[in-house]
């Protein structure tokens, strides 16, 4: 089997693969803890969670799956499959990673959290075929960008060719959400209660260009907005507004191309709502939203894939 591991902001994740099927074998997602009212956590102290979660989760993990039956380890070791893409929090994975590989004597493959999300969407959406070319559209609490992605050896060429110029779709959502009480992370909180809304009232973003945008703006918006709207309205109303704006990136797109949805953002049950019936002619795809938010999935299918192509040379 294949172990993949991935350790980003506010997640350490373990997955391992059948070989063979390509069906988990084990799974397991911790999220870090964050204080209540905090909108986050500083990268120092992502490390330390994930120093303490990747020995909790291990120990799990042999209860379920003999060691000896790992061939080879996949780990996210960078944001982004890009030259000085960096990020602590990764190195707690790729750390702990190469000290198992070199134990267990097993090949250690590297990829990007990225590329992973991508991966991800991809296996969940039931995509048969990895495409050579795709768009994805990656929208989380740290990201929001609009990539034209390659299929190459051993992951994705990424190229962000659009997206947002100032905050991200999750930090729009966290900061408004915590404003209105929820619980760092926001968003599936308050997409179970935007479901108890049905209006469609959004505000307009102004593209720079057919591919990039500020929300920035939005984030005063909303803080009137809360001051004299219920919670349920004020929730549906930033993922209509979010649901609209990836609307508008999608549409001058290449219709010969599928779009590939990944990112925690993507699991919005509104945000995808909106993009099926506006797109229902065209191949737009969701992770599942299990495998929409952090996860290990994407980074042990694509070392999975690595290994075969090795051993069948």
């Amino acid at each position: 089997m294949i172990l993949g591991i991935d350790t980003s902001c506010y997640t350490t994740s373990m997955v391992t693969l059948s070989i063979e099927s390509g069906s988990p074998t084990y799974e397991k997602n911790q999220n870090l803890t964050v204080k209540p009212g905090e909108r986050g956590l500083r990268q120092s102290e992502g490390f330390f969670q994930h120093v303490h979660k990747l020995a909790e989760t291990f120990d799990d993990l042999v209860k379920h799956v003999s060691p000896g039956q790992i061939k080879a380890i996949a780990v996210s070791s960078r944001p982004r499959p890009q030259d000085q893409s960096y990020m602590p929090v990764f190195q707690a994975g790729l750390l702990f990673a190469n000290n198992l590989a070199n134990a267990l004597g097993v090949p250690l493959y590297r990829y990007s959290h990225q590329e992973g999300h991508l991966m991800a969407a991809i296996y969940s959406a039931k995509i048969s075929k990895i495409p050579k070319q795709f768009y994805g559209l990656h929208i989380s609490g740290g990201t929001t960008e609009l990539l034209y992605v390659s299929a190459i050896e051993d992951g994705f060429s990424v190229d962000c060719i659009g997206g947002t110029l100032d905050l991200n779709f999750g930090q729009l959502i966290d900061r408004i959400g915590v404003k209105l009480g929820f619980s760092f992370p926001c968003g599936k909180e308050m997409d179970l209660m935007a479901q108890s809304e049905n209006h469609k009232d959004f505000f307009k973003v102004k593209l720079k260009d057919s591919e990039h945008f500020n929300i920035s703006g939005l984030e005063n918006k909303y803080l009137t907005l809360i001051e004299t709207n219920s919670a349920s309205y004020c929730c549906r109303h930033i993922f209509n507004t979010i649901g609209w704006l990836l609307s508008q990136l999608i549409e001058p797109l290449n219709h010969k191309e599928i779009v590939v949805f990944s990112g925690g953002v993507a699991s919005n049950s509104i945000v995808r709502a909106i993009i099926e019936n506006n797109f229902k002619n065209r191949k737009v795809y969701f992770a599942m939203p299990e495998y929409a938010r952090d996860n290990a999935l994407g980074i042990a299918e694509l070392g999975r894939l690595q290994y075969i192509g090795e051993r069948n040379v």
